[in-house]
């Protein structure tokens, strides 16, 4: 007779199954997460305007420097309106710049020394087929060579080594244009101060552009200044007892515009 079939006795044999093991809970605070990579700064390209009447030579520069990753412009006109205005609206970092007559730098000298002492100055290049001149700037003998304060002389026919280590130089020298909403209100903070020093009272300006409108101490009327950079100058106007403003004028020079305000009648 078969045995009966009852509950099984419990085992004594050693478990082979996996157990999870136990873990107390940490009270250490969570790692905190990695911060972002930081974004790689853009850096704009340095800016050179070339001064040339010679279109040939101008667009062979231009070629050099923008393959060694310049940003360039030229200008044929080598008068002061077109050279200040130029500069206003490109705000270089260097120029090259021709003789205004022929062979000789000529008016040039002046056009150099107005550069030098710009509010924001430019590094000038001396771009010349005269020897005379060039020598004169390079041993800095006279007065025009004094003011013109040349960072480079480059001659004509020029190396295009020499060109680019002048341009390199030059370029390096420069107090970058701030191009940033931050730097339009530094320039307008720098306008402000400029319109204190000459006594203008009712300051009131813009967080977006360099614009101020103001009082003039001398005949009380009121002012209105913006700097309009498309074409590179400051427009200046006045209002009148009806409301009507008046313009007075087009400045390269904030200073120009200033005391044109303040010594308006």
């Amino acid at each position: 007779m078969a045995d009966p079939i009852g509950p099984s006795e419990p085992s004594t044999e050693p478990s082979t199954e996996p157990t999870e093991p136990t873990t107390e809970p940490s009270t250490e605070p969570p790692e905190p997460p990695e911060p972002p990579e930081p974004a790689e700064p853009t850096t704009e390209p340095l800016r050179v305007l070339v001064v040339d009447n010679d279109p040939h030579v101008a667009e062979l520069v231009s070629a050099i420097l923008t393959d060694e990753g310049y940003e360039v412009a030229t200008l044929e006109q080598s008068d002061h309106a077109s050279i200040a205005a130029a500069v206003g609206r490109i705000e270089p970092d260097c120029i090259l710049l021709d003789s205004a007559e022929g062979p000789e730098f000529g008016g040039s000298w002046s056009e150099a020394a107005y550069l030098s002492k710009r509010s924001r100055r430019v590094p000038t290049i001396m771009f010349t087929a005269h020897a005379d001149d060039a020598q004169e700037a390079q041993e800095r003998t006279t007065d025009r060579a004094v003011t013109a304060e040349f960072a480079a002389i480059v001659p004509k026919p020029f190396m295009l080594d020499e060109l680019l280590d002048g341009v390199a130089s030059a370029a390096g020298r420069s107090d970058r244009f701030d191009r940033s909403e931050e730097g339009d209100r530094d320039r307008t903070a720098a306008l402000v101060d400029d319109l204190e020093r000459a006594h203008a009272t009712d300051i009131r300006t813009s967080n977006r552009r360099e614009w101020a409108t103001f009082v003039s101490p001398n005949d009380h009327r009121i002012y209105q200044l913006y700097w309009w950079q498309r074409l590179g100058r400051y427009m200046l106007g006045r209002y009148d007892d009806d409301a009507r403003m008046e313009l007075i004028g087009q400045f390269f020079e904030r200073r120009e515009a200033i005391e044109a305000a303040i010594g308006s009648r």
